[in-house]
Parts: C-alpha cells; structure tokens; sequence
C-alpha cells in the first residue's frame, strides 16, 4: 500500500485521539473502517505503531517516529493547500455536482470547510447528467458512478479519477423469492419471470432518488440495481450477485478550466476516505 497524506491524518487523530472509536467519529468513520485502515498502514510498515489495552491506545517507539514526521508533512501539506487554494481577488463561488452516493455527502461535509471559495452542491438523477454538466461547466466538479465496462464517454477538458470498484446489488421486495439468499444469480432473476408467464421489461422512468425507487419495489413494481454501498429501506433488502459480475466504478471528475482543479488532491483525499469508509470491496 503506497503511504497518503489521509493515512497521515487518521495516524495523528488516533494519536490525539488516544482512542480509535473516537478517532473514527471525529473523522466521520465507522470504527471498523477505522480500525481497517490503521491494520493496513501498520503492515505497510512492517510493525505495530499503536499499543491496544482496554484504556485505549498509545504509540509503540516506532509509532512516535512516525508521528513526528506526519505532523510535519500535514502541516507542510496544509500550509501549500492553502496557499495554492487562495484567490488573488477574492473568492470564486464554485458548484460541485454528483450522483447519489458516498462521496457526494462527504464533501458536502468536509469540502466548504477545506476550501476558502464558497461551495453550492448539486444532485444528478444520472451519471450521465452529472459528467455532461462537469463538461459545460455547470458544475467544476463530480462525483458519480457508473458501470465498469459500461461508462460513460469522457468529455474533452475533463479530467477523471476512478477512486475504486465496488460490487452492484439487486434491490429486491422482501418477499421477493430470491430476498431470502446471501447471493442472486444474475439469470435467477430473468429465469423465474418465464414460470410466471411474463418477460422483464426495462422502465422508462427516472428516478434517482433512492428512498422513492426503494418505496416503489416495496410495493412490487419492479427490482432494481443499486450501488452496493446504498443502504436499505423498509420493505426491500439488498443483495450481491453470484461472482460479482457487474462492479460500479466510483469517479471524481473535475474540469481543467475549474477553481477546483489546482484543490484535486484535497479532493481525491476526501472522496477516497468516503469509499473505503463506505463501500464494498469487490469479493
């Protein structure tokens, strides 16, 4: 695993913290993300940098040593971010823009408060609609997810970063046939609509809010895809696929021309730590 500046970052807060439950909650982290992501920095380094007792946690020899020099690299890092982020002549008003999802409530958290120019968000019903609004300048950023194999054509002037790759779920009724498996075969779901005297059909409807697609399965209207990272609502349960065949490709877009583009690795930070706080890894 390459060492980032937010592997710094969630070090120090454990350090200040003294604690990973209150380190992942003053990072807006559940604590099993928390304590993943310390697991893998301390493989990274080969050694233990936190000592686990039942008052909480201390760094090891090692993990002072680490600690010193994260403090200076952050503080360094901040200190460039803001220079590079400060206008000239005031602040520029910028619009970043998305699909529904992780990454999207993230930074509408954490972005204003990074940034000195104010920030408006925006949701998409679509991927499609949020790259095309990146494109024209609508918005000066996105995020938004789309299938793997299946995305979008990039626009030109725009610059996008696929942060990870998650598994897609089936949204199905609760008392859908298949609702009481760990997994659904891809077929199942065409198979069991011939026994039953009818073909699938694709809807024409777009709907991009979850809480009303979710409310609409419920009722037996239809099932749907969903990012795996989506949460369920009354009446419907989520499931993954055999063999995970479809994945959603979590991306970052931001226009060259934007405000936002010299900010790109604040931003890459901080959509980053909502996927893997958040998201399912494939298998």
């Amino acid at each position: 695993m390459d060492l980032e500046l937010r592997h710094l970052r969630i070090l120090l807060a454990i350090s200040e913290a003294g604690s990973l439950t209150r380190a992942a909650a003053a990072l807006f982290l559940s604590q099993p993300a928390m304590t993943t992501q310390l697991r893998r920095i301390e493989v990274s380094f080969g050694q233990p940098l936190f000592e686990r007792s039942a008052r909480g946690v201390v760094p090891t020899r090692a993990g002072e040593l680490v600690l010193a020099h994260a403090r200076t690299a952050v503080a360094s890092a901040d200190r460039i971010r803001g220079y590079r982020l400060r206008p000239a002549d005031g602040a520029e008003p910028v619009t970043v823009g998305g699909s529904s999802g992780p990454m999207l409530s993230h930074l509408t958290l954490h972005l204003p408060a990074a940034v000195s120019n104010p920030v408006t968000f925006v949701q998409f019903p679509s991927t499609g609609d949020a790259m095309n609004a990146v494109a024209d300048r609508s918005v000066d950023a996105g995020c938004m997810v789309d299938l793997d194999g299946f995305g979008v054509p990039l626009p030109e002037g725009v610059v996008v970063d696929v942060i990870g790759l998650e598994p897609v779920v089936v949204i199905l009724p609760a008392g859908h046939p298949r609702a009481g498996q760990d997994r659904v075969g891809l077929a199942d779901l065409a198979d069991a609509c011939a026994p039953a005297g009818f073909a699938p059909r694709v809807s024409p409807h777009r709907i991009g809010d979850l809480s009303v697609l979710c409310d609409l399965i419920a009722q037996g209207v239809g099932v749907s895809l969903a990012q795996g990272a989506a949460r369920a609502r009354e009446g419907v349960v989520m499931r993954r696929f055999t063999g995970d065949p479809l994945l959603g490709r979590h991306l970052l877009a931001v226009h060259r021309d934007s405000p936002l583009f010299g900010a790109r690795p604040l931003l890459l930070d901080l959509v980053r730590a909502a996927f893997e706080a958040r998201c399912v890894t494939p298998g």
